[in-house]
């Protein structure tokens, strides 16, 4: 089967009851209202998706990254905050959609062997019960919101909606770049100074979770048999530069004194 016929078992009854733009199955957008709390990011991410992309073009996840996500992506897999990017490949997944709230990044990614679909990770538009993965790589620590505490409500919203689209015994990978739980304390003492620098110098907000907040989410959720990995940084080298923020391209810094550790979660329904 080739890549352009990945996507033929995609029906609109995936939908709730939405209505798609145009005939183009390749191409089939469905639009969401957008809550309050994530319009700054749509926002940001529409400006700056020409970059993300060119960013993002030929990135290609550490091996060890790889075959851990790889090997436990189901046949059909939603992608959560996709941005129009697909960067891991399973021989066993036939039905690949991608979600993301920027039209712009949507449009604008290359990948032509996804769905995309536009929509709000806080109220995915599609039905109950579909999908045997869903996939969240990067996308929890921009849901940060006016506080810590409703910053993790939306993150148990999010995880929510997930699990309702997922079969019985469906799963779901995370990827975040996590901190440890002490440095997680200081960020939350200094929540509103960071969010006030992010203003400042018009970055999406973001709040980066400790390895403890996210299981103690899942749990909350209903997930269980959680897993936890540290994977990649051992093959990277930590003199590496690199951008902390994805807005300020001028910024770089070496990679061993990014606090933030890939690391990948995976739990079962």
């Amino acid at each position: 089967m080739s890549t352009g016929e990945i996507r033929t078992s995609f029906k609109p009854s995936h939908f709730r009851g939405m209505r798609g733009e145009g005939n183009n199955k390749r191409s089939l957008i469905h639009m969401l209202p957008v809550t309050k709390s994530s319009r700054r990011s749509r926002r940001f991410f529409n400006h700056i998706s020409t970059r993300y992309q060119n960013l993002t073009k030929g990135n290609i996840p550490p091996k060890s990254t790889r075959d851990i996500i790889e090997s436990r992506m189901g046949g059909k897999v939603l992608d959560v905050g996709n941005g129009g990017v697909r960067r891991f490949f399973s021989p066993g997944t036939f039905f690949y959609v991608g979600v993301d709230s920027s039209l712009e990044m949507l449009k604008k990614g290359e990948d032509k062997d996804i769905e995309k679909v536009c929509g709000e990770a806080t109220l995915l538009p599609l039905r109950e019960g579909v999908f045997d993965t869903v996939f969240y790589r990067h996308l929890l620590h921009h849901l940060a919101d006016r506080n810590p505490e409703r910053t993790i409500e939306i993150v148990k919203t999010v995880l929510h909606q997930g699990l309702a689209c997922l079969e019985k015994k469906g799963n779901v990978i995370i990827v975040e770049p996590c901190l440890p739980l002490f440095l997680e304390r200081v960020e939350r003492a200094f929540f509103f100074i960071l969010k006030a620098f992010y203003f400042l110098t018009k970055q999406s907000d973001i709040f980066l979770f400790s390895v403890e907040t996210i299981i103690r989410s899942l749990k909350e959720i209903g997930f269980k048999e959680i897993e936890v990995w540290h994977s990649g940084d051992d093959e990277q080298n930590p003199w590496e530069w690199t951008r902390p923020f994805i807005g300020l391209p001028f910024l770089r810094i070496p990679k061993w004194v990014n606090p933030g550790r890939r690391t990948i979660f995976e739990a079962k329904c």
